[in-house]
């Protein structure tokens, strides 16, 4: 993205009679923006204001100017910018984030409070988030993030005039005979010439039809040969303006094919290529790539040779390389937080379970304890030389009972670090250990001769408390000599397996909950040149990663241990992957080239890459939360809560500022689980049959507000209204849904109950108005109901009979869209405007099983549908008639009944099911954002390759 500095525009205009009118100038308004698209959006405006056939506004021009360099290097701009505020009558401000971050779109703020009314102040809201908050006669700005808070915090007394011009991307959308930019216009418009906007939408109506007329007499009054000409003009600018649009697309879809080719190879230039794909056309393909752009793996590069990896329970990432330490949050992005440049490098790094305790092992036999409870400022513990010999530290495991045990290639120690700031020798390990057990209870040693020459197979020895290790049992091991790679043999973190890898392409476990008498396990088979090299377990000892001398990360099911699934396959290494470790949640797995092979000549630089998972599948979902049955998720009204679950219902804390936490648990009436959802306060939470309330104030200990009889069953389907103090709910499949009026949360009333014979979690939806209730209905169908307060639901419409029968609801943010999944995997919009009426639109049938879960984007453009198929599809509806796929997203494997939910602010999108649920950044300025962020600007070269009839121009500049 381009993103300039500033830019400023001047709207002129003369009267009715062709005078200039107003004080103080020449100009009507001044329009300030800071973004490429606000630029286009004045441009659309011009546009639009051109093609209007009326005498009270003809804007004689509109000027933009540009800094792309350096603002402060032209002394004189303020000078002009000063000069345009001072001769015009009006301030428009092109509301979005960069807007409100910019100190020229501020200063120019600043300057018209001081000399002008705010009365004569307007808004285009362009990105971000804008929020009037009645109650405190202000903007709400832990919200509102589109204005510099600073400038227009006490600048209005009441709610300011604004128009939502989010939808207005570019020039090519301008066009007077389109509705919405009619009344945008007249909005503008009709504070500049102080008539009323209806009185200069009928104007412009009449004057319209007036000049329709006009033109078809004069045109009928024309040669044969003016037409052919005005025909042939209007064709060539329309098809210029079409060609110019399918380039644009086709090098959109083009792009976004190659960065797909290429992500796991080369995940910085995919990640440079879908942001030039967005930038180019937002075709659906473009926004796809980025909702799912989390499953491209991040890159941290090496300082030379990457020597160890490891990930804390604290999520804090450690590597060693050439140059030193370096420290990770890999949730604030892929820049260290803490940097330490040494000439001794370490060699094995291993953090305490409790994630507060890194210990690096040196080329010398030495191993320094580092605190690191603050990761950006580790504290120096200790350094001890208790190993033994001199050799270089290879692996390193601390266990939960104060325990380090140190290992080099032929000898290795267990030293007490209970007290981290004096450590101190328990005693030596047996001859040429390879592996420990997490407990330090377990030691795993190769079997040599005299004359150090391996013998084929693993010896297991015991050691209890400070006594001598003792033998327990031999294990046959694979002919590969295991030493030569440092995560060859690996425990799973509750102890009980063992994994050895080989230079055969096997993994061989073995169960070794008694030591002393060990059980193969199924072995495990790759397909890779010099066989595999590196192997680790998931936090939960589910899912082995296993990397191979191909560069390839592959995820294998070992829930089972008796039978193992192969699953996804991360192949983008270009060298051997020495180097395995998984996040404390399972979501990422790390892994580094190796560093010290046979298979290369260890020059050039080597990577750690983080891969999205979740079990043995590859995900795109940027985290997923723990959670109980499948039950429809319900984000706060201020999206920084989500319950969800069901069994029990959970409410967890998602504002974006960490990884999700769990708040508390809400009571469950039964096994069976419930469904919940927020009211519009944003402190209380409904849930259960009959309905029972929950004041979430205080997130962390809900409190009952419901008095009476207790509740039966839980919901089984559950939708509160937008707007008016109502709740729909329905028990278990086949019975009827019930309205209530949940005014008085201690004591909600019945108001009566539909004919409905439901039977999935989102099939009752309100409309956003608040006075629709969409159902299903016992014929099959669906059926709308009016409701109100203190009064009884009544049917006012019904859609006709499809070919299934409906299985999931939603109505679009305008209220004039219904989409109804059905049991067949078709999905349906109808337009519902006028409810005694509904009339089909479009359908589409990608789900190959019944739709499950359905729900919309605020923002009204995309809309996320759920089915047994076990897929869950993303979609742009911006045409109704015409829905288009943009994404199935990858969460990990199928989903088959999942409900779906976006995040009122519309940053986040959760899928439910009964592994957890999933959640989805579709903030697309955000991925954009976070994207350039996460990845070097593209090269001259690379542009060259990819866009070769472009000039040079990087998007993340």
């Amino acid at each position: 993205m381009s993103l300039p500095a500033t830019g400023i525009g001047r709207i002129r205009g003369r009267g009715a009679g062709g005078t200039p009118r107003g004080e103080p100038g020449e100009y009507d308004a001044f329009i300030s923006y800071s973004h490429a698209w606000d630029k286009d959006v004045a441009k659309a405006f011009q546009i639009a204001l051109q093609g209007f056939d009326r005498p009270w506004y003809r804007p004689r021009s509109l000027k933009l100017f540009r800094d792309e360099t350096n603002l402060a290097a032209s002394p004189h701009l303020w000078q002009e910018i000063e000069q345009g505020l001072t001769r015009s009558r009006w301030l428009v401000v092109m509301a979005s984030p960069s807007a409100a971050a910019s100190p020229w779109v501020r200063q120019e703020i600043r300057w018209w409070l001081a000399h002008r009314s705010a009365d004569t102040l307007l808004i285009g809201w362009t990105d971000g988030t804008l929020f009037w908050d009645p109650e405190r006669a202000g903007f709400d700005w832990s919200r509102t993030d589109a204005l510099p808070k600073q400038e227009m915090e006490r600048a209005f007394e009441a709610e300011p005039r604004w128009v939502d011009l989010r939808w207005l991307r570019s020039p090519e959308q301008a066009s007077a005979a389109d509705p919405r930019l009619v009344e945008c216009v007249a909005e503008f418009v009709a504070p500049l010439t102080g008539r009323s906007k209806d009185e200069l939408i009928g104007d412009h109506v009449r004057r319209h039809r007036q000049t329709r007329r006009l033109v078809q007499a004069t045109l009928a009054a024309l040669t044969v040969l003016f037409l052919l000409a005005l025909a042939g003009g209007v064709t060539a600018y329309t098809q210029r303006n079409t060609a110019r649009a399918q380039t644009l697309v086709a090098q959109s879809r083009q792009l976004v094919a190659e960065a797909s080719s290429i992500r796991d190879a080369q995940p910085d230039l995919a990640r440079q290529l879908m942001v030039q794909a967005y930038r180019l056309a937002p075709t659906a393909e473009a926004v796809g790539a980025l909702v799912d752009s989390y499953a491209i793996p991040r890159v941290v590069h090496g300082r030379g040779l990457v020597r160890a990896a490891a990930y804390s329970s604290r999520g804090l990432l450690a590597v060693a390389d050439d140059d030193g330490l370096r420290l990770f949050d890999p949730a604030r992005g892929t820049q260290p937080i803490f940097t330490e440049s040494v000439k001794r490098q370490a060699t094995a790094v291993a953090f305490s379970p409790d994630g507060k305790q890194l210990a690096l092992g040196g080329a010398n036999g030495t191993v320094r304890l580092l605190d690191v409870t603050d990761g950006s400022r580790p504290r120096a513990l200790a350094e001890t030389s208790g190993v033994g010999d001199r050799r270089e530290v290879l692996v390193l495991v601390v266990t939960s009972g104060g325990q380090l045990v140190a290992m080099t290639w032929k000898t290795g120690a267990v030293l007490d670090v209970s007290d981290p700031a004096r450590p101190r020798s328990l005693g030596s390990l047996p001859d040429y250990p390879v592996a420990a057990s997490p407990g330090g209870d377990l030691i795993v040693t190769e079997e040599r001769d005299t004359q150090g020459a391996y013998l084929g197979h693993l010896r297991l020895w015991s050691v209890s408390g400070s006594a001598r290790p003792r033998p327990v049992a031999t294990l046959a091991s694979p002919p590969v000599d295991v030493s030569e790679s440092r995560q060859r043999a690996v425990f799973s973190p509750n102890g009980p397996l063992l994994a050895i890898a080989s230079k055969d392409s096997r993994v061989k476990m073995w169960d070794v909950a008694d030591p002393a008498r060990p059980v193969a396990r199924a072995d495990l088979y790759a397909q890779s040149r010099l066989g595999i090299h590196s192997v680790a377990f998931s936090p939960d000892a589910t899912t082995l990663a296993t990397g191979d001398s191909d560069g390839t990360v592959a995820l294998w099911d070992v829930s089972d241990p008796l039978r193992p699934r192969s699953g996804a396959r991360l192949s983008g290494h270009t060298r051997t992957v020495g180097g395995l470790s998984f996040s404390p949640d399972g979501h990422t797995v790390a892994s580094a080239d190796a560093y010290d092979t046979l298979l290369d000549d260890g020059t050039g630089p080597r990577t750690v890459r983080l891969w999205s998972v979740s079990g043995s599948e590859r995900a795109s979902a940027f985290t997923t939360l723990p959670t109980k049955g499948s039950f429809p998720p319900a984000f706060g009204p201020d999206s920084r809560t989500l319950a969800g679950g069901g069994e029990p219902t959970t409410v967890w804390r998602v504002d974006g500022t960490g990884t999700p936490r769990l708040l508390s648990t809400v009571e469950t009436v039964n096994p069976g689980g419930q469904a919940a959802a927020f009211g519009m306060d944003r402190r209380t939470l409904f849930s259960g049959m009959p309905l029972k309330a929950w004041d979430m104030t205080d997130p962390t200990h809900p409190r009952p507000l419901t008095r009476g009889a207790a509740r039966t069953v839980g919901a089984e389907s559950l939708a509160v209204n937008p707007v008016l103090p109502l709740a729909a709910a329905r028990g278990g499949p086949g019975e009827r849904a019930q309205v209530w009026d949940i005014g008085d949360k201690t004591r909600p009333t019945l108001l009566g109950t539909l004919d409905s014979a439901g039977a999935e979690r989102q099939d009752l939806a309100f409309s956003p108005d608040g006075t629709l209730l969409a159902a299903s209905s016992r014929s099959g169908g669906v059926r709308l109901w009016r409701v109100a307060r203190h009064a009884p639901p009544r049917p006012v419409g019904d859609l006709p009979t499809a070919k299934g029968k409906p299985r999931a609801l939603a109505f679009g943010p305008q209220g004039r869209t219904l989409v109804v999944g059905d049991e067949t995997g078709t999905i349906s919009t109808w337009d519902v405007s006028r409810p005694g009426r509904p009339v089909r639109q479009g359908a589409s049938t990608r789900h190959t099983g019944a739709i499950t879960g359905l729900a919309f984007h605020p923002g009204g453009e995309l809309m996320a549908t759920a089915g047994l198929d076990g897929r869950i599809r993303l979609w742009d509806v911006r045409n109704p008639a015409r829905p288009v796929e943009v994404t199935a997203l990858s969460g990990g494997g199928l989903y088959p009944y999942a409900t779906v939910g976006f995040s009122p602010d519309g940053r986040l999108l959760a899928g439910s099911d009964s592994t957890g649920i999933r959640l989805w950044t579709v903030d697309r300025t955000g991925i954009l954002r976070q994207m350039c962020a996460e990845s070097p600007r593209i090269t001259p070269d690379q542009w060259a390759q990819y866009l070769p009839d472009r000039p040079y121009d990087p998007p993340c500049s």
